[in-house]
């Protein structure tokens, strides 16, 4: 790839806040863009987990990150949310670098279940995964091909899905604590669902399109988008 053509220039695979793989630019000394790559991926890392996609834009780079709430981890205090990151040029097709993070999130579905990448340290996988990283994130910059878009988006989607009611479902397991201990009416339950349905839809465009800010929407803010939906 020409040094002027746009492309990949960061990818990383991370646990929660521990980076277990990076590669391309990784640091300020390797950075040709005045460290603006290692800044933006320092920003789209700090991001706080979502349902689904975040993004990130600051001196003519951009930034995807996509979210993984782990399914076998039910505890609120050993939760693990996955995540893949890139940092690309402006200029480099948006799509394909939604691709290349799809790509990879799948790829790394069953090494995310063995115990090194579950317990492991900073960068415990960087021998043994981030050759491999590095193999795609150069293969999704050079071929330019919609290739590397996922055939199998709704895999993608079903893990936002999934994200989601894992969201749903830990913030109604605090509820219920609270509604036995106040004896809430079946009208209070009916509304309770309702407000339910309502924030699993707003986080579910949140998690299309990035806008979420990350912690659970508040039933408040659910009753106002209630007529809008029903």
């Amino acid at each position: 790839m020409h040094a002027t053509e746009p492309g990949l220039l960061w990818a990383a695979v991370t646990r929660n806040k521990t980076v277990l793989a990076e590669c391309g630019v990784i640091t300020s000394a390797e950075d040709s863009r005045a460290g603006a790559v290692v800044d933006l991926a320092q920003q789209i890392l700090k991001k706080k987990p979502t349902p689904g996609w975040e993004f990130a834009r600051a001196r003519g780079l951009s930034a995807v990150k996509f979210h993984v709430h782990d399914a076998h981890e039910q505890s609120a205090g050993s939760e693990i949310v996955w995540a893949v990151s890139c940092v690309h040029d402006a200029g480099f097709d948006g799509t394909l670098a939604k691709g290349f993070v799809e790509k990879i999130t799948l790829l790394t579905e069953p090494l995310r279940r063995t115990p090194e990448w579950r317990t492991g340290r900073a960068l415990c996988a960087q021998a043994s995964f981030a050759p491999v990283l590095q193999q795609r994130l150069e293969q999704a910059s050079s071929t330019g091909r919609t290739a590397m878009v996922s055939q199998q988006v709704d895999e993608v989607k079903s893990v936002m899905h999934e994200n989601i009611e894992l969201i749903l479902r830990r913030g109604e397991d605090l509820e219920a604590l609270e509604a036995r201990s106040e004896g809430l009416s079946q009208l209070a339950q009916h509304f309770k669902a309702q407000a339910t349905k309502a924030k699993r839809f707003q986080m579910w465009q949140h998690a299309k399109y990035g806008a979420v800010v990350g912690g659970a929407v508040t039933v408040g803010v659910a009753v106002l988008v209630l007529p809008v939906i029903f």
